[in-house]
């Protein structure tokens, strides 16, 4: 048997594991400057070690958002909550090298998700719509310098990868066409605004994408095309007022009685269903015609 030690490190700012065996070094970190707690590690981690405590709220407004911990007894770094944070909140390093065990081990797949920018399409008519839209500060345009904006010139849009949320406010703002982004997941979320207390905005302070506003009356509305469907928004509400659901999630090819639990946790049985009747019908339609077809083209 190989003995093992686990240690818990904890601060405002981070929870740290770490654990060494005689064979490897695994470190997990959460950033909870990152994390908006929105719940999803804690539910689908298949050792219920995610430990989510709640939101304080006062008076309609957030206080202190939903704080993550780690029992560091339950947990195994398999990763599953690393490749499943919307806010690439979560890290885990080996022997100080980055990775995600399951998805090493074929477990998991690869989460669908990109953003690109085609620099010689930029040019500063735009008004550096881009940073000024993205809500998480994850994209910095380099110019040559020049102080009049109309001057400027553009040499570079660097992303920072682990701030970018893929929300599609920087393509939706660009005037130029110049970026592109796939969102991996999607689905639908809405309000029932009778629920609503008055004066209330504890969604709006929580959402990290700021795809939610208040109308003119003092309730909340949400532009969906810019939703990450996180949930952190449905975690907070005091009336339970929101109602989210998952219905996709883009994904790379992946056959694992592990990805289908924590699909079904994270969208429905019903959408599970649906990626496996997809499965399905690829294999079928290969076998018949002797061609491979993308699932994702099968969904539609």
């Amino acid at each position: 048997m190989v003995s093992r030690t686990t240690v818990k490190i904890k601060s405002r700012k981070k929870v740290v594991l770490e654990r060494a065996t005689l064979s490897a070094r695994q470190v997990l970190t959460v950033n909870s400057e990152l994390c908006v707690g929105c719940g999803i590690c804690e539910k689908i981690c298949p050792e219920k070690a995610v430990i989510k405590s709640p939101a304080n709220v006062h008076e309609g407004r957030l206080v202190k958002k939903c704080q993550i911990d780690i029992d560091a007894e339950k947990c195994l770094f398999c990763g599953e909550c690393v490749v499943l944070c919307p806010l690439n909140a979560i890290k885990i390093e080996i022997d100080g090298r980055e990775t995600i065990p399951v998805i090493e081990s074929g477990a998991f797949p690869e989460i669908m998700k990109d953003i690109s920018v085609d620099v010689d399409l930029c040019n500063s008519v735009c008004k550096m719509a881009c940073q000024q839209v993205c809500p998480t500060k994850a994209v910095r345009i380099i110019t040559d310098g020049e102080k009049s904006i109309e001057k400027l010139k553009i040499v570079d849009v660097q992303i920072e990868r682990q701030l970018c949320i893929f929300c599609k406010k920087c393509e939706a703002a660009c005037p130029l066409g110049a970026i592109k982004v796939v969102k991996p997941t999607d689905g639908i979320i809405k309000v029932n605004t009778s629920l609503c207390l008055e004066k209330c905005q504890v969604c709006v302070d929580i959402c990290p994408s700021k795809c939610i506003s208040l109308e003119k009356g003092g309730k909340p509305a949400v532009d969906e095309k810019f939703c990450i469907f996180c949930g952190a928004c449905q975690e907070v509400c005091p009336t339970k007022a929101i109602n989210l659901e998952r219905r996709a999630v883009l994904h790379s090819e992946i056959k694992s009685g592990a990805w289908n639990e924590a699909l079904e946790k994270l969208t429905s049985y019903q959408t599970l269903v649906k990626e496996l009747n997809v499965k399905c019908r690829k294999k079928a339609y290969t076998r018949a015609y002797g061609i491979e077809v993308s699932a994702t083209l099968l969904l539609k």
